[in-house]
């Protein structure tokens, strides 16, 4: 990978939650056909609802590690 996208990047990592959220939805729809658009809307009203449900305590997030684990654990029966 350039440097250029290893220093954005790591500059990403040190947004707040709503400014990477923010980057992911620009990035996302740089690449969306206008055919996307309403689904585009749904997911995004989705994970809106996702990230206000874990950030008011209402649900709990799953660490990297843990989904991982299980994902294994599935693959490897």
């Amino acid at each position: 990978m350039s440097k250029a996208f290893e220093e954005i990047a790591r500059e990403a990592t040190q947004l707040s939650r709503e400014q990477r959220n923010h980057l992911a939805s620009l990035l996302l729809e740089l690449n969306e056909d206008s055919a996307d658009t309403a689904v585009s809307a749904e997911w995004e009203r989705e994970i809106l609802a996702r990230i206000r449900a874990v950030d008011e305590g209402e649900t709990e997030g799953v660490s990297f590690e843990d989904v991982m684990r299980e994902a294994e654990g599935r693959l490897s029966s």
